[in-house]
C-alpha cells in the first residue's frame, strides 16, 4: 500500500470504479458542498468533476453534516422546474418531519439534484446564469446611481466606478491561467450540449455568489427556506398544549 498515493494507508491503491461508499467531509454536503474556506471553485469541480467522475452512481456518499432539505431548498429556488429536485426536496421534507436522517446518499442522487454536479448540463447554467444577472439588478442600488444623468452611458459609468463583476473578474484571471493547459479549460465548449472546464467552473462560481440572495426563498416560499439550521440536530418536538 505504500505506493498507492495514500501516504502508505492503502486506499490509494482501490480502482474507482469498485468504491461502494465515499465519505465527503465537506467536499459534498448531499445536495450542495461546503463553504470555500480553504480552495476556490476550481478545486470544487476537481473534486466533484474529475476526482470523482469514475465513482459509480451506486456509491453511497455519507457527508460531514446534514444539511440536505436546506440545501435541497436552494436547489430548487435554482431551478424550480427539474422534477428530480422536486421529488427529493419533497421526500428529504418528509423524513426531516420524522425526525429521519437524509443520510447516506448516493451519487446518484448528487449527480442529479445538487447544482455543484449539475454544472455539466448546459440548460442549468443557462438558468442560472439569467438568475444570477436578475437578483444583482434588484439588489439594493448604490446611492449615486439615481444622479447619473439619462445623457451618460450608464453602464460606463458604473463599471468605471464600482469595477467589474468580481465573479467574472476571478473567471477572467482563472481562464487566462488555465488557459494553455489543453483542450478542456477553453473558454468556450466545442460541444455546444457539453460545457467546457472553464464553464462548469463559473457556473460553480456562480452558484457560490447566488447562495448570498438565499434570503430570497424565504419569500418565495413564505418563510423558512433559506433558514440556517442546523439539521445535524433532530427537528425539535413542539411542547404539549
Amino acid at each position: 500500500g505504500g505506493d498507492g498515493g495514500d501516504g502508505g494507508g492503502g486506499g490509494g491503491s482501490l480502482p474507482a470504479h469498485r468504491i461502494e461508499a465515499v465519505f465527503t467531509g465537506d467536499a459534498i454536503i448531499n445536495g450542495g458542498v461546503g463553504a470555500f474556506f480553504h480552495g476556490d471553485a476550481k478545486d470544487c469541480y476537481d473534486n466533484l468533476h474529475v476526482r470523482l467522475k469514475s465513482v459509480p452512481d451506486a456509491a453511497l456518499v455519507f457527508s460531514g453534516h446534514e444539511y440536505m432539505l436546506m440545501n435541497l431548498r436552494f436547489s430548487h429556488w435554482l431551478d424550480e422546474t427539474d422534477e428530480n429536485v422536486a421529488t427529493a426536496l419533497r421526500e428529504v421534507a418528509t423524513r426531516r418531519h420524522h425526525s429521519f436522517t437524509t443520510q447516506p446518499s448516493s451519487m446518484a442522487v448528487e449527480r442529479r439534484v445538487n447544482p455543484f454536479f449539475r454544472v455539466k448540463e448546459r440548460a442549468f447554467l443557462d438558468k442560472i446564469e439569467e438568475l444570477y444577472v436578475a437578483m444583482r439588478r434588484s439588489a439594493r442600488k448604490k446611492w449615486y446611481r439615481r444622479y447619473v444623468p439619462d445623457w451618460l452611458d450608464r453602464s460606463t459609468f458604473i463599471a468605471t466606478v464600482e469595477g467589474p463583476d468580481k465573479r467574472d473578474a476571478e473567471m477572467g484571471k482563472l481562464a487566462r491561467k488555465l488557459g494553455q493547459t489543453g483542450p478542456d479549460f477553453a473558454d468556450i465548449s466545442r460541444d455546444p450540449d457539453e460545457p467546457s472546464a472553464i464553464e462548469c467552473v463559473k457556473g460553480i462560481k456562480t452558484c457560490q455568489e447566488l447562495i448570498q440572495y438565499r434570503h430570497a426563498i424565504d419569500q418565495a416560499t413564505g418563510g423558512g427556506g433559506g433558514a440556517e439550521v442546523d439539521e445535524d440536530e433532530s427537528p425539535a418536538t413542539p411542547p404539549e398544549p
